[in-house]
């Protein structure tokens, strides 16, 4: 059978696993058109009526329809129906009228829909914020650049949804330049506030631990998810496939590895051509067939979806993972976006099991995170990165022991796409 195939908050763990020999089984021709029952995420039917006026709101400002400098984030309340959008002064008109016309739109299509709430009281919240995203993202830039990649000094930092300053994680008994040990966390952020130029939120946290650790005998074409054997015999996930130029690719985790073949058991899935250890994204170059699916079910099943898009996620949204370690985990929601770690790291969301169950594990990195299913498809939204250690959580069943978190981090597309050319298929 066809095998089945990270604000860094607190603190991450790269989600490899060690190495094992593992066995691999020879897949069938029936195996891939195997697919897992669809899977309604929760609060999702909610954000499918919100999602329209949320990627208007991106397009207007990703385009330049409107002046976006002062746009500070979307985030998604699908449990109350609305939305919420901060923006630093007024909203642009072209804001305010696209989302008139999406109320009016929306409210006329759910008074015909007997499958809808019992009021069509979907919405669009405005909040002004002290800081547009542009303005926090350099004040990130400002701190980095002044403290540097130091993890006795702090473990991650990214812009708050609500626009009132940065959200900074830190360690309180290894810090010596922000504070002394033990200081008060106020002494702390004022520290940090002077650095960065803006309101610093901070909070206690584990620094990173780099460490490597399936669905196991895939073949062409590659599915997203399944086990990624690498040089050293360390364990990873083959990620999205596409394309970049006119070479099929994969995406997996760059700290798995930068150069070489890797492969899934003794075949060799590709060579890693490029990787950027920012985005902590590896391109491999598979120079055979890949599949627009990814693995859908437990670590040992061949259980597969398909997958369109790609997307992105604000804040409140829905999203799953996908691991050759542990499987397939949804129920996961973003709960913070650009984030910046201490190892280095750039740009990733965050995402925590709504359950407090399993959102990852080690072994798991490179896998596709993705969300918004159509019927029994998925969105690709990003490659897995890591793990908050501080979120540990009793595994179930994987394919070798490792360790579990219930908040995981990902690497969106949009950033992937900016910096190899990458499209997905």
């Amino acid at each position: 059978m066809r095998g089945s195939k990270l604000l860094y908050a607190a603190v991450v763990l790269i989600l490899g696993a060690a190495s094992v020999a593992v066995a691999r089984n020879s897949r069938s021709d029936t195996a891939e058109t195997r697919m897992a029952p669809a899977i309604l995420l929760a609060d999702e039917y909610h954000e499918n009526h919100l999602r329209p006026i949320a990627d208007e709101i991106h397009r207007l400002v990703d385009t330049g329809r409107v002046d976006g400098g002062d746009f500070t984030s979307i985030v998604y309340h699908g449990d109350e129906h609305r939305l919420d959008l901060y923006w630093k002064g007024p909203v642009p008109a072209g804001i305010t009228e696209a989302v008139d016309s999406w109320r009016t739109r929306t409210r006329e299509q759910m008074r015909h829909d007997p499958a809808g709430p019992v009021s069509p009281d979907y919405d669009v919240r405005y909040h002004q914020a002290a800081y547009s995203r542009s303005e926090m993202d350099r004040a990130v830039e400002r701190f980095v650049t002044a403290v540097g990649n130091d993890t006795s000094e702090w473990s991650s930092i990214s812009p708050a949804n609500d626009g009132s300053g940065l959200l900074l994680t830190y360690q309180p008994k290894t810090t010596t330049r922000l504070a002394p040990a033990n200081a008060p966390a106020r002494d702390y952020e004022t520290r940090a506030e002077q650095l960065a130029g803006i309101p610093v939120h901070a909070g206690t946290g584990s620094p990173e631990t780099s460490t490597r650790g399936g669905r196991t005998g895939d073949a062409p074409p590659w599915y997203a998810g399944a086990d990624l054997t690498l040089s050293d015999n360390s364990r990873c996930s083959t990620g999205i496939p596409g394309w970049v130029g006119n070479r099929r690719v994969l995406l997996t985790a760059a700290h798995c590895q930068t150069s070489g073949n890797v492969y899934n058991g003794q075949r060799v899935v590709g060579e890693v051509t490029a990787h950027d250890d920012g985005l902590d994204v590896a391109v491999v170059t598979t120079g055979q067939e890949t599949a627009a699916r990814f693995y859908s079910g437990s670590w040992n099943s061949g259980d597969s979806r398909p997958l369109y898009g790609p997307a992105r996620l604000d804040p409140g949204q829905s999203a799953c993972f996908s691991g050759a370690m542990s499987g397939f985990h949804c129920e996961l929601e973003v709960t913070r976006v650009g984030v910046h770690s201490s190892s280095g790291r750039t740009d990733a969301t965050e995402v925590r099991s709504r359950s407090g169950g399993v959102a990852v594990a080690q072994g798991d990195s490179g896998g596709p995170a993705v969300a918004n299913p159509q019927g029994d498809a998925m969105a690709p939204v990003g490659v897995i990165t890591a793990g908050n250690t501080d979120t540990k959580v009793p595994c179930g069943a994987t394919s070798i022991p490792t360790t579990c978190f219930s908040t995981g981090y990902y690497t969106p597309l949009d950033p992937v796409a900016s910096r190899f050319g990458f499209s997905a298929s």
